[in-house]
């Protein structure tokens, strides 16, 4: 009997089932985007934290990542408060057995303005017949912020009604620290024209330039200008250049 006759097949079957099989692509996850993006747009907290796994992990830009529906609903609760919109674009879709990726493209958007713009990519499991994204992480396009602290720094100049008031806005519990705080504003500093006393300003150091901006055009952020008296037609926003 010639063994190699015998031996040469059963190797060769033997390499055919060690090779991993190609990811196939897949239109499945296409109505998951369409899912995600829709919900987002709605508002529905519920809706798009049922599209991940209970320890989903989130990996945002700039920020630290988190396991769980509570820190999905934080992260992307902001971006709603924030009167955000967004619009995803798929690139490639595939999957394999139980495991699934997609790549895709992202735009932020305050009302028509583009707050912040990048790319994407996703993990999907599947558990007893359904599929739950278990990874998502993003990270932006746009230049990185500047400076010595990894912050860049905006000076913003505007005229109020009367300054007491609108000093008054910035002292004390839930002050407007704390709200520029939640949107991009590492710190930040108020100054008063000595000659001039309703000429007033801003110097902010900003860690998230983009949350900033959405602010600034959102209907919050033209709430509390308006709520403090702020003169918005008047007002000059100065960017850092180095």
């Amino acid at each position: 009997m010639n063994k190699s006759v015998t031996i040469l097949p059963l190797l060769m079957l033997m390499a055919g089932c060690s090779q991993p099989a190609d990811y196939g692509q897949s239109s499945e996850f296409s109505s998951r985007e369409n899912e995600w993006e829709a919900a987002f747009n709605a508002k529905d907290f519920d809706a798009i934290t049922a599209l991940y796994a209970d320890d989903a992990r989130l990996m945002p830009p700039n920020g630290t990542a988190t396991v769980g529906h509570d820190g999905i609903r934080a992260t992307f609760g902001g971006m709603i408060d924030a009167g955000l919109s967004v619009d995803l674009t798929s690139i490639e879709t595939k999957s394999r057995g139980d495991i699934a990726y997609v790549v895709g493209t992202y735009q932020l958007l305050a009302g028509d303005e583009v707050a912040d713009r990048g790319k994407y990519i996703e993990t999907w499991h599947r558990s007893n017949g359904d599929w739950h994204m278990a990874n998502d992480i993003w990270n932006s396009d746009l230049p990185a912020a500047g400076g010595g602290d990894g912050n860049t720094h905006v000076m913003i100049l505007h005229e109020v009604e009367d300054f007491d008031r609108w000093i008054a806005a910035w002292r004390g519990k839930n002050s407007r620290h704390d709200q520029f705080r939640a949107n991009g504003a590492a710190h930040l500093h108020t100054f008063q024209n000595a000659d001039n006393p309703n000429l007033t300003g801003l110097v902010i150091s900003v860690s998230d330039l983009a949350a900033l901006n959405a602010f600034l055009a959102s209907e919050e952020g033209a709430s509390a200008a308006a709520a403090d008296g702020v003169d918005l037609d008047a007002m000059t926003v100065l960017a850092e250049t180095e």
